[in-house]
């Protein structure tokens, strides 16, 4: 057999060796910390690109992106639309009036922000009607007085599919006696669950029709909701959807983007990741100083077998490499424990248990009452690898220090 594949089979060896109670402990505490730094590094990450996918489809793609709005009710919607449409960037428009409101059911009295929409322009920008549990948004016609609510407000009101509730709404116009709410009987036509407590339990929908005849706005609205090709541009696309407004009304307009609201949340769930990241990578740290540790004292251990392999013509490369093999064979087989466990907890996480028990402990806490999980290979790629070239870089310290062992001066000892 060619000496270089012979320094392998004494790595084999010496790892195979029964060895010392301290030197035992020592190695099996390098395997495990390999494996526990790779295992949870793929589980935090991959939660965490969970927490972002949910942010992005659940709460960005279920809010507009943006919105233009006047400082009065616009009344030239249709214009300012088909301006608009012409932004190849603004895959969707739709317009919206927004009101303050209560709901009342059976003895019930519930706050709200209701939103009149138009069913086939709100499809463009807002995926509420993809969460529908019962009903359509469709179902929002002109003169029908059906009303969309969300499973939280549906629950506190104690209503269901078909059951009628009243909805009261500020009149804008004011009599000489002073302002009187305005009433109007719903039927529940529909009800969603988004999966964030905020929407909905605060959001609820009517045809805009209906609620400008409520509101007396002679069908003027409130605004048009944009929603762009890349919401992550949404800031400056926002401002140009502003000026190209401008340009084809009278109206003093405003905008308003996403970021105001989510940004900040969504900037902490990246900062989060990385941070965390950074901190769990320090257990991979900590496996390759025990690894160092464990190939040192094996080095002690073995000073009399190395003193023979250089006695009988063993060059130092060929001892470096025994223990280069050997961190090599602690490394991979700690990393491949630790990709399994990893993906194993992970699976377990998004299961049903899992997800029943969460909903029961965090329910109405967060925007989400569960751990959402995103396994990215090539996140788990980049967590292998490093695992992989930071631990086997550090054998190389103590390869040098075992090939520096003066055979006459071991042997003369023993």
């Amino acid at each position: 057999m060619a000496l270089k594949d012979l320094s392998f089979l004494i790595a084999i060896r010496f790892l195979k060796t029964k060895k010392t109670g301290f030197l035992s402990f020592v190695t099996a505490l390098s395997y495990t910390c390999v494996a526990l730094g790779v295992a949870v590094l793929i589980v935090v990450t991959s939660v965490m690109n969970g927490f972002e996918r949910e942010l992005r489809e659940r709460i960005l793609n279920t809010i507009p992106h943006a919105s233009i709005q006047g400082i009065r009710p616009i009344e030239n919607w249709e214009t300012i639309y088909s301006e608009l449409k012409k932004n190849e960037e603004i895959i969707g428009i739709a317009p919206f009036i927004e009101s303050q409101s209560l709901l009342t059911h059976q003895g019930e009295v519930f706050g709200t922000k209701i939103f009149g929409v138009l069913p086939e322009y709100e499809a463009s920008v807002s995926v509420v009607n993809d969460f529908m549990l019962q009903g359509s948004m469709d179902s929002l016609q002109k003169n029908s007085f059906n009303i969309v609510l969300g499973l939280t407000q549906s629950r506190l009101l104690g209503a269901g599919l078909g059951d009628e509730i009243a909805l009261m709404i500020p009149d804008v116009n004011s009599s000489f006696a002073g302002y009187f709410p305005r009433l109007k009987t719903f039927t529940v036509s529909g009800i969603f669950r988004v999966g964030s407590p905020d929407l909905d339990q605060t959001n609820a929908f009517i045809n805009i029709n209906d609620l400008s005849l409520l509101m007396s706005l002679d069908e003027k609205v409130t605004g048009l909701r944009l929603k762009f090709d890349d919401l992550f541009k949404a800031n400056s696309l926002s401002l140009l959807a502003l000026t190209d407004a401008e340009t084809v009304s009278d109206q003093l307009l405003i905008s308003d983007d996403w970021t105001n609201v989510y940004g900040s949340l969504f900037e902490a769930i990246m900062q989060e990741r990385v941070l965390v990241g950074l901190l769990l990578f320090l257990i991979i740290v900590v496996a390759a100083f025990n690894i160092i540790s464990m190939l040192i004292m094996m080095i002690n251990d073995k000073r009399s077998q190395l003193a023979i392999l250089k006695t009988i013509g063993m060059s130092n490369f060929e001892i470096q490499k025994i223990f280069v093999y050997l961190g090599a064979v602690i490394s991979i087989i700690g990393t491949l424990i630790g990709f399994v466990i990893g993906l194993l907890v992970t699976y377990f996480l998004s299961t049903d248990y899992m997800e029943a028990l969460l909903s029961f402990l965090m329910r109405d806490s967060y925007f989400i009452n569960y751990f959402p999980t995103d396994i990215r290979w090539n996140w788990i790629s980049i967590i292998m690898l490093s695992s992989l070239i930071m631990t086997i870089s550090v054998c190389l310290y103590p390869a040098r220090l075992a090939s520096k062992i003066f055979p006459s001066q071991v042997l003369r000892n023993e």
